[in-house]
């Protein structure tokens, strides 16, 4: 049992949130848990909420930008995908593979990946592999629209 200073004590830390009926219940919220974001960033929930609303709705205007974007410019869609993944996969592999010492180094292995995919360097991480994978995957397929153009008629 609490005495009536440590429970006033408690009940300004943790005022009672109050019911549907008007009485106070036993599970409070500390006022300044109330909204996290807005005591530690400045920024209230809901305009976070509000923002990524916004954005969300105008996600399909800025796909169909990108897409439209990457398909007239194929040569810098491959060069910025390379360099996006050569970033990633340094960023993954510097600390744990010793044959990636600089940038150069993973663009060296992201670029073979996305040709013929001979490397002496191997990814040794898990998310360096996935990132590989990636690469290997769609970068072919990048590597031949920038390269072979379509004839116009």
């Amino acid at each position: 049992m609490l005495t009536p200073e440590q429970q006033a004590a408690l009940d300004q830390l943790f005022p009672p949130v109050k019911n549907g009926n008007g009485q106070g219940t036993a599970v409070s919220v500390p006022t300044f848990l109330s909204d996290p974001l807005q005591v530690w960033l400045g920024v209230s929930g809901e305009q976070v909420q509000a923002y990524l609303d916004a954005f969300f709705q105008q996600r399909d205007t800025w796909e169909g930008r990108f897409l439209d974007w990457a398909e007239s410019n194929p040569m810098e869609s491959a060069f910025g995908f390379l360099g996006a993944a050569a970033a990633a996969f340094y960023a993954a592999e510097r600390v744990e593979n010793p044959k990636i010492n600089t940038f150069i180094d993973a663009f060296y292995y992201i670029a073979t990946c996305a040709s013929v995919g001979y490397a002496d360097v191997f990814a040794v991480t898990q998310t360096g592999k996935a990132i590989a994978s990636m690469v290997m995957v769609i970068g072919p397929g990048l590597a031949d629209r920038a390269l072979n153009r379509p004839v116009s008629r």
